[in-house]
């Protein structure tokens, strides 16, 4: 009972019941075969629980939504002809009260693990003398971790939700309430993460710790963004604004601070406990000399019979728990499996097929063909020297859908781009399956990553951007006038004025791009973003959030990018640009709802409402029959 494998049976069905969950979805026994309170005693039990909490993050429906919600949702995919019907509908916008992907019944069971491991963890800290109170501590910031970053979530998906620090461990307890709005959701959040954000260490003794439980960095990386998303809230005052982005900035810097000096000391141990040479794996003569960012670099590992691989994007997404690495849901290989990442094709062959391939890249992500020689902001691979124009999903000139890549093989073999034509041709060519040399992986256990990073160095960069905006009045009428030859790498507090503030954050979206650019040799080419062509606000805004869709294609961010820019603006206008073209012949019936900023967000599921009176509909998904109750 006390591994995670064996764990406690926690009794969570009346707080499913009575928030409106159509189904429980965890193995439970009932009440009067557990005595919770006997159970509660010493430190391992509690450590079971939070193994459970782990566990329940790695449930097919927990990590679908997280596809589901933040990409199927945005301009980067398609349904393929093997989605379900909810699926395609909400692909098309087409999203009523009783789409089951509005479910959200997996959230508030990861939710009530955490409440509950804190709820009853005082009791054993008192108890069992062999707990310490460093684990307590811990404890405390992995279930908070988890909780936060649910509710997180579902405020970024549904706006308002019904919201609890309550465990469901009594039948008498009534769990029929209604939703707490958005702000009040955050607001409780960030000090509840404020609070204990430097229990846990920086650093575990454990390898594989370091990324797949709860650390110092993850807390941060949880907090910038929570920052980040309550900055960016058109309605709020610029005072307000201004000091969460500055908090937001100021965790970052805590990530970076501490990612450069294990860089610079060779402190990362990986998953399998063995030291990591960061000068070979981050190039000291690429993205860390010229930035001061110590990302992994693209190129390396060459073997014998093999080309130059991208090693970053195998690093990352194929072996997984890497240095960039801040926080990952952890799936042990050949003993767990990611049945969440079969909706891109989870279960493929020897050949790369798939029959449960539901989600394809949508034809847009390359509307025209790239070239070899200048960078075009107003497209998304404007180039053909960036690797993730290959890596992330297989392109095929226009002919067809394109299967997603990303998180599916283990290892990309494309080699240098020059191989294939890609940087001394204009003409693009694209590589064959053979010439990439995809290697499927034999189970999926792919892990998925929250947090890491090239996340941390674009949320700064954001924050810094919106933060300059305001100091001008967030308006295209005042020019961006940023630094000249403002190079390397910079602690935020020191970034004063607009003008500062426009130009390092130019050259953190700089050090990124040029990441995945690797054949482009000096930092003044034509195949890289040019300062000199930006000229006002919206001109940051537009390179910014190129730059996030192509890093983070497939992650589960795109859709929440967009939301989040449409609440700072205080308008749609950008989220409708993005996704018109996405609903195809009902974009036009769409349009005028895509106007309200409530549109942005998922109904509420009507079962739940059925089970719960106290849940109110997303007005903008009223049906007669609740336009009449209400």
């Amino acid at each position: 009972m006390k591994h995670m494998k064996n764990k406690i049976k926690i009794a969570v069905c009346s707080m499913i019941a009575g928030l409106g969950f159509s189904a429980c979805s965890m193995d439970l026994l009932p009440l009067n075969q557990v005595v919770l309170e006997n159970y509660w005693t010493e430190g391992e039990d509690v450590q079971s629980v939070v193994n459970s909490c782990y566990n329940a993050m790695q449930s097919s429906d927990y990590i679908r939504r997280l596809i589901v919600w933040g990409e199927c949702r945005s301009d980067n995919t398609t349904p393929s002809s093997d989605a379900d019907k909810n699926l395609r509908d909400l692909m098309k916008g087409n999203l009523k009260t009783t789409n089951g992907w509005c479910d959200w019944g997996a959230f508030y069971a990861v939710i009530n693990r955490c409440n509950t491991v804190l709820h009853y963890a005082a009791q054993v800290a008192e108890e069992d003398p062999n707990y310490t109170q460093s684990e307590y501590n811990i404890t405390q910031a992995e279930a908070k971790f988890m909780r936060a970053f649910s509710y997180l979530t579902l405020i970024k998906t549904f706006k308002n939700v019904p919201f609890t620090f309550e465990a469901s461990i009594d039948d008498t307890q009534d769990y029929r309430i209604g939703q707490t709005d958005f702000n009040t959701i955050i607001n409780t959040l960030i000090d509840d993460i404020e609070g204990c954000k430097n229990y846990p260490p920086i650093r575990y003794s454990v390898g594989l710790y370091n990324t797949a439980r709860v650390s110092r960095l993850a807390m941060y990386a949880l907090l910038a963004e929570l920052y980040l998303w309550r900055a960016s809230d058109a309605s709020a005052d610029v005072v307000s604004q201004q000091a969460d982005y500055r908090a937001c900035i100021a965790c970052c810097d805590y990530i970076l601070n501490i990612k450069i000096n294990q860089y610079k000391d060779h402190t990362f141990m990986d998953k399998d406990d063995q030291q990591i040479d960061l000068e070979i794996d981050c190039d000291r003569e690429h993205v860390y000399t010229n930035f001061g960012i110590p990302l992994l670099k693209e190129t390396g590992n060459v073997s014998s019979g093999k080309t130059i691989e991208p090693h970053a994007f195998n690093d990352i997404f194929g072996e997984g728990n890497s240095f960039e690495s801040i926080f990952e849901i952890t799936f042990q290989e050949n003993q767990d499996v990611n049945y969440g990442i079969a909706m891109y094709g989870g279960y493929a062959d020897a050949d790369a097929t798939s029959t449960v391939q539901w989600v394809l890249a949508d034809d847009n992500i390359i509307t025209t063909t790239p070239n070899a020689t200048t960078y075009n902001n107003n497209v998304l691979f404007p180039v053909t020297s960036d690797y993730r124009s290959i890596e992330s999903f297989y392109y095929t000139n226009g002919s067809g859908k394109q299967s997603i890549y990303k998180y599916v093989i283990r290892r990309n073999l494309a080699g240098t781009l020059a191989a294939y034509g890609q940087v001394s041709n204009t003409t693009y060519t694209e590589p064959t399956r053979e010439q990439i040399g995809i290697v499927t992986k034999s189970e999926q256990s792919s892990n998925w990553i929250l947090y890491r990073l090239a996340e941390i160095v674009l949320f700064r960069a954001e924050a810094e951007i919106s933060l300059a905006g305001t100091m001008t009045g967030n308006s295209d009428n005042s020019p961006a006038a940023a630094t000249a030859s403002f190079t390397g790498y910079h602690n935020g507090a020191d970034l004063t004025t607009a003008a500062d503030l426009y130009a390092d954050a130019f050259n953190l979206i700089k050090a990124v791009y040029w990441r995945s650019n690797p054949t482009v040799n000096t930092i003044t080419s034509t195949l890289l973003p040019d300062m000199a062509s930006l000229t006002q606000y919206s001109d940051y805004v537009n390179l910014l959030m190129q730059e996030r869709r192509r890093e983070f294609l497939f992650e589960g961010k795109r859709y929440y990018d967009l939301v989040r820019q449409a609440r700072r603006n205080g308008n749609t206008t950008n989220f409708q640009s993005a996704l018109t073209s996405k609903y195809g012949e009902a974009s036009k019936a769409i349009l005028i709802k895509m106007s309200n900023l409530d549109f942005m967000y998922m109904p509420v599921l009507k079962s739940q409402i059925k089970l719960n009176p106290n849940l109110v509909q997303n007005p903008c998904y009223y049906e007669e029959e609740e336009s009449v109750k209400n």
